[in-house]
């Protein structure tokens, strides 16, 4: 895996299975009309001005068979590996794709604003050689389930040659955020003045995915909502529930 560090190779990549505990088959469900969890986001995600490719990261459990399928009939660039060892799943994604920066993505947050997404990976490139790891998931005053991490595939291969403990291995930023002294660890936050990481919008459960889509079909969310438009949606659904 070679690294261009002057002109990086930035790719969003999307981590997707159908095998979920609680609800599976989640991404493949429809969220508004006829587009599904995945295929929404993904639409969403193309928009990306700093991105060079999305790929989407899946496993090779035959469960998600049907999502390879999905992901050929609609033209997605996608890697099928080791379903329980993440970490090097996206190692191998990394290697075989040629990234240079990974945005890592969850399929269980098809409400991440793309322009968050341009915004985070313009900040990672601008400050590369001071951040090695940048994320809005911990310490955030974003919307739990508008969720980006950000991070070389030069710590990315440290972690898979090096990590040893089973979450680790499970869990891919496990490694960094607990070698915050050897890795640069940065929290990227909104500048709107509040906290908004009180409203949960991420698909977990089934209850989850229909309040989801009760934000487009019953609050009036756009279909191509800016996070202003989304913050301002909730804030009137949550006013709503107070009276």
């Amino acid at each position: 895996m070679s690294s261009n560090v002057t002109n990086p190779r930035v790719a969003i990549i999307v981590q997707a299975r159908m095998g979920s505990t609680r609800f599976p088959g989640k991404i493949l469900k429809e969220i508004v009309g006829a587009e599904t969890v995945l295929g929404y986001l993904l639409k969403r995600l193309s928009s990306s001005k700093h991105a060079n490719k999305i790929i989407v990261a899946t496993t090779t459990n035959p469960k998600d068979n049907v999502l390879e399928s999905w992901l050929k009939k609609n033209g997605y660039l996608f890697y099928r590996g080791n379903e329980d060892d993440c970490l090097d799943r996206f190692y191998q994604i990394c290697a075989y794709y040629n990234v240079d920066i990974a945005v890592r993505i969850t399929s269980d947050c098809p409400l991440v604003v793309p322009e968050v997404v341009d915004d985070m990976i313009f900040y990672y490139l601008n400050n590369y050689h001071e951040i090695d790891y940048l994320s809005n998931r911990q310490y955030t005053n974003f919307p739990e389930g508008i969720d980006v991490e950000i991070f070389s595939t030069k710590i990315l291969t440290e972690a898979a040659e090096n990590a040893v403990l089973k979450k680790e291995r499970e869990h891919i930023n496990y490694y960094f955020l607990n070698r915050d002294t050897q890795y640069r660890v940065r929290y990227y936050n909104h500048n709107l003045g509040f906290d908004y990481s009180r409203f949960k919008l991420s698909i977990d459960t089934y209850e989850d995915i229909e309040r989801v889509r009760s934000l487009f079909k019953e609050k009036g969310l756009p279909l191509d909502f800016s996070l202003l438009q989304l913050i301002g949606v909730l804030q009137t659904e949550e006013q709503r529930e107070q009276l």
